[in-house]
């Protein structure tokens, strides 16, 4: 059986399921009134007495507490119940009849087990369920309405009794339960293959002895950047009146004993020209 078939579940506070196990307690009731008076008959007793009032009772405790938990437990208080409509039909005249509502009872017991593994088979036992409660009501229509042979208390207790077993197994149909399909896990994406690295190729002897070389002399201490020097403050402009040449106005003419002599008498008697 799948996993997500063995779920199926009942609401416990569910309108069907409540409607079921009122209708399944009401039946135990009536069918313990009808049977008022007609316990000194053993057989009786066990099949039409005890043994659908041990169905009913377990199937309605089995609504309360494990509907939800485990609710296949309904199976056995189910079959047990078409025992008892088994036993209940072979005081029928009519063998036809007899043998037909033998194979309707085996069915409805096949459809509610096999509903469990295949959901819409709760449909078809729902069906069969409705057919057969009208049957039972259109079957005891003139029964009722014979007004020389009335119906007594205690056989219309018994056959309310049947009508609802056979109510409380529609309900119970209509409110199986299934959980909705889980959607499927995603699948991790494909990582895309990254290259290998390419597998390092070994140095050459004359090579790993220049490095070991170079990696065992020592490092030569870095030198530490000397701070900027200042520049020196420019010179100030010595004043004019402290040059001693500035002391004294230069002459407008050479002085005569800056000329020498041969030129001096030259020049100076060409200037005394006119």
């Amino acid at each position: 059986m799948d996993e997500t078939k063995k779920k199926l579940y009942v609401e416990r506070d569910g309108f069907w399921t409540e409607a079921s196990m009122l209708l399944i307690a009401l039946a135990v009731v009536f069918r313990v009134i009808g049977s008022i008076g007609r316990w000194e008959d053993t057989r009786y007793l066990l099949t039409q007495v005890a043994l659908p009032v041990f169905s009913g009772l377990l199937f309605l405790l089995c609504l309360l507490f494990l509907g939800k938990k485990a609710f296949w437990s309904t199976v056995i208080p189910v079959v047990l119940g078409v025992v008892f409509f088994i036993f209940r039909i072979m005081g029928v005249e009519n063998e036809w009849q007899m043998v037909g509502c033998i194979v309707l009872y085996v069915v409805l017991a096949v459809l509610y087990a096999m509903s469990f593994s295949i959901p819409k088979l709760k449909w078809a036992l729902a069906g069969i369920l409705a057919l057969a409660f009208l049957y039972h009501v259109i079957e005891d229509i003139p029964e009722l309405m014979n007004l020389e042979n009335p119906v007594s208390f205690v056989d219309g207790m018994q056959e309310m009794s049947v009508l609802g077993i056979m109510l409380s197994l529609f309900c119970v149909s209509i409110a199986m339960k299934f959980p909705g399909k889980t959607a499927a896990p995603e699948q991790p994406k494909p990582v895309p293959e990254q290259p290998k690295p390419a597998p390092e190729q070994p140095l050459k002897p004359a090579a790993l002895a220049e490095l070991q070389q170079t990696a065992a002399q020592p490092e030569s201490p870095r030198e530490e950047p000397q701070p900027a020097e200042e520049p020196l403050p420019a010179a100030s402009p010595v004043p004019v009146q402290e040059l001693e040449w500035a002391a004294e106005p230069a002459p407008a003419f050479p002085l005569d004993e800056d000329i020498p002599a041969g030129q001096q008498t030259e020049e100076g008697t060409e200037a005394e020209r006119p």
